[in-house]
């Protein structure tokens, strides 16, 4: 036979924990109601909150991507070089572009058209707002070093612009610092152009020639050829 195990009278008026616990936990809801429920409201109001944001910022990008694309179309067809634009073209276009940078300035498009807003403002001659939008793109469009690249060589031919041709050579050394993209040969070009404006023929020289080495036979080359001749002929 089995033995009852006997419980004692102080066993017997001890609280059972868990219960002790459970009523705990329903007094301060009880006495906490409002802050609790406020508590909860707030929590469905910012993550609801959330989700309306990301939708909304979802379709902002979508308007963007269409709005950018159609001004596009027309950029293209300006800087087409089938087609002499004039400057009142290039005029049309950028207040297009202003407006998308300016409905949409969160998304990729609206960053992107910094860019292009550079582009139209040194076909202008605008030197100084070219140099604005530049660094407004490097300032707020990512990382990604082909449209940098593309950036930082606007910023030098804004500063070429300008003269001031240190300003230029920093800009075009940032390309040649990020390697292989397509405006590397670019990038030596101009800095042996602002060597040579900075007196520093040595330099001029060697970037030439190694801008030799980058570039694919063009015009463009021969014309570099010819200068690496007269700078060796000066030494």
């Amino acid at each position: 036979m089995v033995a009852v195990k006997k419980i004692s009278k102080r066993k017997l008026k001890e609280p059972d924990e868990f219960i002790t616990l459970s009523e705990q936990a329903f007094l301060f809801v009880r006495a906490h109601l409002k802050k609790v429920v406020a508590g909860v409201v707030v929590v469905v109001v910012v993550v609801l909150a959330l989700v309306f944001f990301q939708m909304w910022e979802k379709k902002k990008e979508g308007e963007a991507q269409t709005a950018f694309a159609s001004v596009m179309e027309v950029y293209q067809k300006v800087d087409s070089p089938y087609k002499e634009a004039t400057s009142q073209d290039y005029k049309e276009v950028l207040a297009k572009i202003d407006e998308v940078i300016a409905k949409f300035p969160r998304t990729a498009p609206g960053k992107l058209s910094l860019l292009y807003k550079g582009n139209l403002h040194l076909r202008l001659g605008e030197f100084d707002e070219a140099v604005k939008a530049c660094n407004s793109f490097l300032e707020k469009g990512g990382k990604g070093d082909l449209f940098r690249a593309f950036a930082w060589e606007g910023l030098g031919y804004a500063y070429e612009g300008k003269k001031d041709y240190a300003k230029a050579l920093e800009s075009y050394r940032k390309v040649i610092e990020m390697g292989s993209t397509p405006q590397l040969a670019h990038a030596y070009l101009g800095a042996g152009r602002c060597y040579e404006k900075l007196g520093k023929s040595k330099e001029a020289l060697e970037t030439y020639k190694t801008y030799m080495k980058t570039a694919q036979k063009s015009q463009e080359s021969n014309m570099v050829l010819n200068k690496i001749a007269l700078l060796e002929g000066g030494k």
